[in-house]
């Protein structure tokens, strides 16, 4: 493509930049409160990234042009460094022909470390837990196209986000694309938004630094060879598996920078290369507590659709604010609950006037986003200063324990009797933390 059709391609873009998306975003969907990061982030967070590229700006614009594979064509001066994308404006059209793309599925989950097991009696179901747990894994697919693009689809009840929406990225812009269960929406995550949006459901950018990383070794997973990397930085330590696989070409680095920016650290961190999938990825945070990531299973591809990595997809309308909704944050249903039981026990009426006469009643007094578990297994995330209604438990003993999704709170587990009023205080966070 001619330079004089790209500027040309620019303006038109910059022409239409101002234009009123065809679709309005509901006003339903609101994130949550302030950031509850205060305590392990180096600097408080802010709305959005002070060097961000104006994409209403012609220059802007004229490098955000697609190719017939789906790589942006850029100018010379950005050829080297991927564009940090606009947290406040629409992406401009993408467009590709439909063809077959080669490249990999994954099949990944996020995994809780300290996660308590259920009481050991008769009355406990292990047909009902075992159901319980597998809709509610922490579970990913993700399609890693080797021309550079990325798709993960949120795939479990009990993510931050509704099963059905999606992330997407592509190789030659930093941050992501969000988008609602049926495409309908998307919402643009600048670099650093990603951290905040799984830990507190909430789109604000973290600082980023260069963090510093040291091999460790060298291994094999998935029948993959792989290298090992320890990466540091000021919110922590990240172990990282990187597997030799041609096959993902430019796709694999964008699974590297996401979860490069979880710990914090720059998407354009050197260990993120051409050829490398990440396979396993094992975070410890400077404060106590971690999480993991863990790919489950690898399908070489070379059918692809390209028209299933637009970012964003035509059917998609521009949202400024606001989030996919969560439905409440319950993720088991009342039978789920109560099949994780065999039958209720005689047990005497709670004396506490506030718990109900089933269930159980969830209430977060902290400002983080917090999950209560029963018997491991995710049962409801409650906002900040709010609290959750859940039935379904039987009349029984059940172990609970609160955390955040990243681990950067895991507290001890309790066994209690249900019904209950099940809460977690703002003095059990200030304990926690020395205050």
């Amino acid at each position: 493509m001619s330079r004089a059709r790209v500027a040309a391609l620019g303006l038109l873009l910059a022409a239409c930049a101002g234009c009123e998306p065809p679709r309005q975003p509901p006003a339903d969907p609101v994130e949550a409160g302030a950031s509850p990061n205060a305590r392990i982030l180096p600097a408080p967070l802010a709305s959005e990234t002070p060097d961000l590229l104006d994409a209403s700006a012609a220059e802007a614009s004229a490098k955000l042009v697609s190719d017939d594979y789906g790589r942006l064509i850029m100018s010379e001066a950005s050829q080297q460094s991927p564009l940090p994308l606009p947290p406040a404006a629409p992406l401009p059209e993408d467009t590709l022909p439909p063809r077959e793309l080669s490249g990999v599925t994954l099949e990944a989950a996020f995994r809780w470390r300290d996660v308590p097991q259920p009481p050991k009696a008769p009355e406990v179901a292990t047909a009902g837990l075992e159901a319980a747990q597998e809709v509610t894994g922490l579970t990913w697919k993700i399609d890693l196209a080797e021309t550079g693009r990325m798709r993960v689809q949120f795939t479990s009840r009990a993510l931050p986000l509704p099963s059905g929406s999606e992330l997407r990225a592509r190789h030659d812009v930093h941050g992501e694309a969000l988008l609602w269960p049926g495409l309908t929406q998307y919402r643009v995550l600048p670099p650093g938004a990603l951290r905040t949006l799984l830990g507190e459901r909430r789109i604000d950018v973290t600082p980023l630094s260069s963090g510093s990383a040291r091999p460790v070794g060298e291994g094999r997973r998935l029948e993959v060879d792989v290298r090992k990397v320890e990466v540091h930085a000021s919110l922590g330590t990240l172990h990282l598996e990187l597997g030799k696989m041609p096959e993902a070409g430019e796709g694999g680095p964008l699974l590297c920078r996401a979860l490069m920016e979880i710990l914090g650290v720059d998407p354009k961190s050197p260990e993120c290369v051409a050829g490398e999938v990440p396979l396993h990825a094992s975070y410890a945070w400077q404060g106590g507590g971690g999480v993991g990531f863990e790919v489950t299973s690898i399908a070489r591809r070379t059918d692809l659709v390209s028209t299933d990595m637009l970012m964003p997809p035509p059917s998609a309308a521009f949202a400024a604010a606001g989030l996919p909704s969560a439905q409440g944050g319950v993720f088991l249903s009342r039978d789920e609950l109560a099949a994780i039981r065999t039958g209720p026990l005689p047990l005497p009426a709670s004396v506490d006037p506030g718990a109900p006469g089933e269930g159980f009643v969830a209430v977060n007094q902290t400002d983080a986003l917090l999950y209560l578990l029963v018997d491991g297994i995710p049962a409801v995330a409650v906002p900040p200063m709010g609290e959750r209604y859940v039935s379904g438990p039987q009349r029984g003993l059940y172990v609970v324990q609160w955390r955040t999704f990243l681990g950067d709170i895991i507290e001890p587990p309790q066994t209690v009797e249900m019904p209950a009023r099940l809460v977690r205080s703002g003095a059990d966070e200030e304990a926690a933390n020395g205050g």
